[in-house]
């Protein structure tokens, strides 16, 4: 009895390297992108977190003085131990809002900006508002620190007590 041999092969063609050449590549950029971006938002969103700490910090700091003593807060004074913190510049008006004073904060190696300002709502009301703006975009170009593109803003109200 004779044995018939079949004849299969074995090897594999350039198309099917090719094929999976493409295949892998597409794979591995993808994963590369996804992981990307996710670090990115990662770090806006730390940044983002960071700018509502600190309006809250300053907010919540600013309205334990009570009514009457808003206007004599100190944030360098008071929370300069805690924060690097430094004056920036000093008040003044910005329509109905007094300008309490601009404030430059360091935190992680991000500067973030942040504006004290209030507004008398009647004898015995005041509302306090902070903003804290940032670079969402840090730059490396010769040490320029780039504009403050992203902001955050914080509201509270102080009573008589």
């Amino acid at each position: 009895m004779a044995v018939k041999r079949c004849k299969l092969s074995l090897g594999v063609t350039m198309i099917e390297v090719m094929v999976a050449i493409v295949i892998v590549a597409t794979v591995v950029l993808g994963t590369s992108g996804y992981r990307y971006y996710s670090a990115l938002d990662v770090r806006k969103a730390a940044m983002q977190s960071t700018a509502a700490r600190i309006a809250l910090l300053l907010c919540e700091n600013w309205r334990g003085r009570g009514l009457n003593d808003i206007t004599t807060f100190d944030p360098v004074a008071g929370l300069g131990s805690e924060l690097e913190i430094d004056y920036d510049n000093a008040g003044g008006s910005e329509g109905d809002f007094t300008r309490h004073g601009a404030y430059t904060i360091q935190v992680g190696g991000v500067t973030y900006y942040a504006t004290m300002a209030w507004v008398e709502l009647g004898e015995e009301l005041r509302a306090l508002n902070v903003a804290v703006s940032w670079a969402q975009r840090q730059s490396s170009e010769g040490g320029k620190e780039p504009a403050a593109d992203k902001s955050y803003y914080l509201t509270t109200f102080v009573a008589a007590n």
